[in-house]
C-alpha cells in the first residue's frame, strides 16, 4: 500500500524555510484544505498538486516519489 510521507513533506519546508499553510498554499498555487490533508498524511493528490508542491519546494524526481508514492511496510 501506498501512503504520503508527511513527515518528509514537513521536513522539506522547514528546509525552504515555510513556516506555514498558507505560505505554502501560495508559493504552490494548492488550497489550504488539500494541504491541511496532505500533511496529515491523508488522500491521493493529483499530478496537479504533487507538482505544484515539488515547484514550490524545489524537490528532484527521486524525493517527490519518495514523498508521494511511499511504501508501507506491513
Amino acid at each position: 500500500m501506498r501512503y504520503i510521507d508527511a513527515r518528509a513533506l514537513k521536513k522539506a519546508m522547514i528546509d525552504k524555510d515555510i513556516k506555514t499553510v498558507a505560505e505554502l498554499e501560495e508559493k504552490s498555487g494548492v488550497n489550504r484544505n488539500t494541504l491541511a490533508g496532505i500533511l496529515k498524511g491523508e488522500g491521493t493528490p493529483s499530478y496537479e498538486t504533487i507538482t505544484g508542491l515539488a515547484d514550490a519546494l524545489a524537490l528532484d524526481g527521486e524525493t517527490t516519489g519518495r514523498i508521494f508514492f511511499a511504501l508501507e511496510l506491513a
